[in-house]
């Protein structure tokens, strides 16, 4: 927790989408393509110039040694995973290889776009967290949600990520090298039974801990975890709670991040709703964890 409960502050600081990352963007019915839309088509001088900047003005101080997270979810640096709602990068990936190369068959324009997208998709992820641990050196940073398991997701109700996750994460060895922390992604839904959330919590987990276990040097493995539910905006229950850091407290983690959004705490009812959650229920389950 940052002095005086400060947003950005001493302790830790989560940049949300920093910089110019090439994203499409909606505009109400519109389509904006910021940076190009995609990394093959966007300028990463001026990104990282931006970043730079964004990092020197949300943490002044130079000395900060806290956490640091870079959280960009509008795509994902490996082209398969940009499935669902992030298609659209697939999609505007395929159509640039079709306008420059007319005559190539689908076959070869889908592995064209694939190669060119996740090359300076690595560039960009590469080099704006090079440059987030040049400007502030003494913290620890990493970008939120990696590694992605998609396990118990609709199409997999397992617990291990699958397969052709586990392979993919391989790939991303040079991001989890230059990470210092690893922040996989905790968040619960209602709807799942407490046998599956566990399930989860304990694949996303594992999986972390296999990356970290062939990497050159060691990481801290500090999941993010909400204190509602993802599909219900519900606080979690006692016994979601209570099975959940059960399982966290045994894999000796090097830190848990407790998110929670501006949303929770824009009225006064719901300033004295999270007081009451946290000091009744919260805190007593982290005092044991």
């Amino acid at each position: 927790m940052n002095k005086d409960d400060r947003f950005h502050g001493n302790a830790i600081n989560i940049l949300y989408d920093p910089g110019n990352f090439p994203a499409v963007l909606k505009n109400g019915t519109r389509t904006v393509l910021r940076n190009g839309g995609v990394p093959q088509e966007g300028n990463l001088t001026d990104h990282l110039i931006i970043f730079e900047k964004l990092v020197q003005q949300l943490i002044p101080d130079e000395s900060f040694s806290g956490i640091g997270i870079i959280d960009f979810e509008s795509w994902r640096p490996v082209f398969r995973q940009n499935f669902g709602a992030l298609s659209e990068y697939k999609v505007l990936s395929f159509d640039i290889e079709k306008r420059r190369h007319p005559i190539w068959t689908n076959a070869w324009l889908q592995k064209e776009a694939k190669k060119r997208f996740e090359a300076a998709a690595k560039q960009f992820m590469e080099e704006t967290l090079l440059v987030a641990k040049l400007t502030r050196p003494y913290a620890t940073w990493g970008y939120y949600a990696y590694p992605y398991c998609f396990n118990m997701s609709p199409s997999n109700r397992r617990g291990p990520c699958p397969k052709e996750a586990v392979v993919e994460n391989d790939s991303l060895e040079w991001l989890f090298n230059l990470e210092d922390n690893l922040y996989p992604s905790l968040y619960l839904s209602n709807k799942d039974s407490i046998k599956d959330k566990v399930k989860m919590v304990e694949g996303r987990i594992e999986e972390t801990k296999r990356i970290v276990k062939h990497l050159e040097k060691h990481k801290n493995i500090m999941p993010y975890f909400w204190y509602k539910y993802h599909d219900a905006k519900d606080f979690l229950s006692k016994e979601d709670i209570f099975s959940i850091f059960t399982v966290l407290s045994s894999y000796y983690l090097d830190g848990l991040v407790i998110w929670g959004s501006s949303n929770d705490v824009n009225t006064k009812g719901k300033c004295i709703e999270l007081y009451h959650y946290i000091n009744e229920i919260l805190e007593i389950q982290l005092k044991i964890y």
